[in-house]
Parts: C-alpha cells; structure tokens; sequence
C-alpha cells in the first residue's frame, strides 16, 4: 500500500495518509460520523450508458456477455502503470450503486472492489468500488440492444467518477469478440449438420436408385421368364403335319368337309384338343380340324 501512496504523490494527488490523519482525530474526538448513503438512481447525473444495437440474436448477445461478465478483468483500465490488466472482478447479481434493475431486458454486473484510483474514469484519486451493469434487450430475431454503463465510486465519499467510456468501448470490443466466436461457431455446426443431411440425403437416394435397379433386372428378368415360358407353351401347341395331301375338315369328325389340304411339315397352331383331334390354325389363317394321329410334336 505504501508504494500505492507514493505512487499518488507522484501524481500530484494528495496521500491517503494525509486524509486518513486529520479524519482519525475527528473520529477519535467527537465519534463516527454518519456515512453517506449510496445515490439513489435519479441523483447520478451524467452517467449515461454505452448503448449499441448488434447483428446477433439475444442468445448469441447473452453468451458473450455471461463471457464477459465472469472473465474477471475490468477492460480499458488500469490501477498502476506497470499492470496493464485489471483483475478481480467478480460477477453480481445486482449493485449498491446501480440498485433494483426495473427496465426492459436483462441486466448483469460486474464488481472490482479495492480499485485505487483507476485510469479513465474522470478524476478518480482514492480506493474505491469499480461497478459495470450490461443490459441485454431483444429487437428482432437477429438484432440485440446492448447497453454498458461503467463507474467508479470512491468507499469514503461517496464521489462518483464516470468512465470516458474507454471501459464500455473496450468492454464490448471483448463482448463482440466472442459473438463473433459464437457464431462462427454455430455456422461451422450448421455447415456440419448441414453436410450430414446432405449425405444422408445422398445415401437415401443413392439406396433408391439401387432398389429401383434391381427392381428393374427383377421386372427384366421377370419379363424373360415370362417370355421363355410363354415360347414352351408356344411350341408345345405347335404341331406338324405328318403327312402329304392331309386333309384340314371343317368339324372333328370324318364325314365332314375337308377344308383344304396340307403338305406334309406344315407347322400348325394347336387351339382346341379333344380325345381324338385337334382344332388348329394354319400360319396363312385357316382354322379347322386334324386328326391327332396325322400331325407329330415340333422337335
């Protein structure tokens, strides 16, 4: 602490040590005096948020800003030169500075107590409370309204110091950062899911294709077992005619009127069979009867 204290001197800004002393024999004359109370929300002139509106959704936004507000570090100040991080943040539910939340959206807080007089926030010279709220409000599905307010106040006046806005800027130049992230997330993921469908697609239709293949070679070589059987029973009603000057009767018996005459080899088409004749037709479109004993089978 003693390297803090001249670290203020350095600065031109009175010791801790000479405030501290003549308020000790105050206390120790005439007894604790009343403390402050903390501002109410309508007595804090001149701290207005850092307000922007992103091109994300409001879960995208509240990912990064939980980031942000758990990652320990007040962003665009430091307490010495040296350091150029502030650490010790810790993430709140609420704030004595900021009070009960009663607007729209969400609101978060992040707290960096024992902050000893921290850069950018106007006219800071004492140990005190470093408090950031963000508000997070939906616009549209993929609009989000971000609001980042940043103060600091001192433990033992009350006195409040507002950011030059370096804290908010950098604030969301970290919250955009892991939207950003987010989102190249979820697109590599939709990209991923995106090619599984595809395949999946494929695949379907690639199994599609196949079936309907071997549907076809099984229709195919339905066709020809068809067509194969369809030729025997073509040829086993086809018979020959045995002999030379065979008589083709009008009616299957042997009185009845010959018809024409066949020579013998002539192929003939079996479409009636009885005990004792066949009723055919000749290739050229003659229909009538043969004795079974004057034709023989086609080799």
């Amino acid at each position: 602490m003693s390297s803090d204290f001249a670290k203020l001197e350095r600065r031109g800004l009175p010791s801790l040590q000479t405030r501290i002393v003549p308020f000790l024999i105050l206390f120790l004359a005439f007894g604790p005096f009343p403390s402050t109370p903390p501002l109410a929300a309508a007595d804090k002139p001149g701290v207005e948020p850092f307000a922007i509106d992103l091109t994300a959704s409001e879960s995208d936004v509240l990912k990064a800003v939980k980031a942000v507000v758990q990652d320990e570090v007040v962003h665009g100040t430091q307490m010495y030169e040296k350091e150029e991080t502030l650490y010790g943040a810790v993430e709140e539910t609420g704030s004595t500075f900021f009070g009960p939340y009663t607007g729209t959206g969400r609101a978060f807080y992040k707290i960096r107590r024992d902050a000893l007089a921290p850069r950018h926030f106007k006219n800071s010279a004492d140990i005190g409370v470093i408090s950031v709220r963000y508000v997070v409000e939906p616009v549209a599905p993929t609009r989000t309204h971000l609001e980042i307010t940043a103060v600091f106040v001192e433990d033992g006046s009350n006195h409040i110091h507002v950011s030059d806005t370096s804290v908010e800027t950098s604030e969301f130049a970290e919250i955009q950062a892991h939207v950003v992230a987010i989102q190249r997330e979820e697109q590599q993921a939709a990209e991923v899911l995106q090619k599984r469908a595809l395949s999946a697609e494929a695949a379907t239709i690639t199994k599609q294709q196949n079936d309907e293949a071997a549907r076809i070679r099984e229709v195919a070589a339905s066709i020809k077992d068809l067509q194969q059987r369809a030729d025997q029973l073509q040829h086993a009603l086809e018979v020959r005619v045995a002999n030379v000057n065979t008589e083709l009767k009008a009616a299957p018996f042997h009185s009845a009127q010959t018809m024409t005459l066949l020579s013998a080899g002539t192929d003939v088409l079996v479409e009636i069979i009885t005990e004792h004749w066949y009723g055919v037709e000749t290739q050229d479109g003659h229909r009538g009867w043969l004795r079974r004993d004057q034709v023989a089978p086609i080799p």
